[in-house]
């Protein structure tokens, strides 16, 4: 750390400013810049000291540092190291013991869902020029019941607890009081890419068709005998949108 803390000073960052970057990171998981505010500021100081952000936080924690040019911002992702005291190493950063079991299998299937409408709409190029797209709430929830047989939960409680989740990690942005609104509109993040990855979305793909393959087919669900209606979104890849990333391992 001594070495740090001569690097640190070095670049003129405060200790202070450096302990706060490192406080959104591990409380959220992720750093955006197009947040505004003092997220944008420690986005910045964390981008002047980014070797020395990633060496500690890896020093001290089973995470790995990536650094996503665009849109700028930083996200932790675990680094499968096992550690003593971890007793699941591959639990994410998102404590599990904080949402309920109902909420638990919706955030997986909104996260999947989210991922899948964004590659969707930006083959249709409806996205705007901070490469946000806007979607219908009603809209998500019918994809995450007809794609994964999920729906919402169904408690106002619920709900909230699941849409301040996605907001805390940078999936969506949406006003939660909006959640009773029919016509209440969620604006997915490009940041979703960086958070739900391509082989997340290929193996819950491909989990979904092995499933649906084991069931009678009078029975099968509607996503399944149809997989050229508009919910087999494709994937898109960082490559295809052309968004730069950079990550430390």
């Amino acid at each position: 750390m001594k070495d740090i803390e001569a690097r640190l000073k070095t670049k003129g960052i405060r200790p202070d400013d450096f302990r706060a970057v490192c406080s959104v990171l591990l409380s959220k998981g992720f750093l955006s810049r197009a947040d505004g505010g003092d997220s944008t500021r420690l986005y910045d100081v964390a981008a002047r000291c980014e070797a020395e952000l990633s060496e500690y936080l890896a020093f001290a924690f089973p995470v790995v540092l990536l650094n996503t040019l665009r849109p700028p911002h930083f996200r932790l992702v675990p680094s499968h190291h096992r550690d003593l005291g971890l007793v699941e190493p591959d639990e994410d950063l998102e404590m599990r013991r904080e949402v309920k079991q109902s909420v638990a299998q919706a955030l997986a299937a909104s996260l999947l869902a989210l991922r899948m409408l964004y590659d969707e709409q930006l083959l249709e190029k409806k996205i705007d020029v901070s490469g946000r797209i806007s979607v219908k709430l009603t809209e998500l929830a019918l994809f995450m019941n007809t794609t994964f047989g999920v729906g919402l939960p169904l408690t106002k409680t619920e709900q909230r607890a699941l849409f301040m989740k996605l907001k805390k990690h940078g999936a969506l942005d949406m006003r939660i009081e909006a959640l009773g609104d029919e016509d209440a509109v969620i604006v997915i993040r490009p940041e979703i890419l960086t958070l739900v990855l391509e082989q997340n979305v290929r193996a819950a793909q491909a989990a979904f068709e092995a499933s649906s393959n084991d069931l009678p087919g009078d029975i099968a669900p509607a996503a399944a005998e149809a997989p050229n209606d508009s919910h087999s979104a494709q994937i898109i890849t960082l490559e295809r949108t052309e968004r730069g990333s950079t990550s430390r391992p």
